[in-house]
């Protein structure tokens, strides 16, 4: 046995649902459809460079190739971009003080104030993000190893 269900508003009017959407009455005039909205773009390293002794890691410091190990990919709403960033990057030399290796394009900076740090495997240093920059630092009386390999993964929202 089906029984039936009727939606009410708040003056207990039924509200009859349409399947055309054109027969929708005050409708927004903004939306899209689904084929309309932004998709994440190709890994691209466009604008990002590195800086006392950074690399992208490729096993070695000499780095082979553009292998988009440090990259990232933007999904453009029109008025916001979705950011997927990812980072796997080594430093030439050892450092006992937080040392930018990573620049970023200001095309994909975040609108606030970011600054954050991240665990890593070296047991000696976190990972800092922020804004225009991705740096290590090392922990109180420690030092960052030399050519050992760094991690860092990020997603965001930026109107940059």
């Amino acid at each position: 046995m089906a029984n039936n269900v009727n939606l009410k508003n708040k003056n207990k009017e039924i509200i009859w649902p349409y399947t055309n959407w054109s027969g929708v009455q005050d409708k927004p005039t903004n939306l899209v459809t689904t084929d309309e909205l932004g998709t994440l773009g190709d890994w691209t390293t466009s604008g990002i460079t590195f800086s006392n002794g950074g690399y992208p890691w490729a096993g070695t410091s000499t780095g082979g190739g553009d292998d988009h190990n440090c990259a990232y990919r933007v999904a453009d709403f029109g008025s916001f971009k979705h950011v997927e960033l990812r980072c796997i990057f080594g430093a030439t030399s050892a450092f006992s003080a937080t040392t930018k290796l990573v620049n970023l394009p200001s095309t994909i900076a975040p609108d606030w104030d970011l600054n954050s740090w991240y665990a890593t495997s070296d047991d000696n240093a976190t990972v800092q993000f922020s804004a225009n920059s991705i740096s290590l630092c090392p922990k109180a009386g420690k030092s960052t190893t030399a050519n050992y390999m760094y991690s860092f993964m990020f997603e965001y929202y930026t109107t940059a």
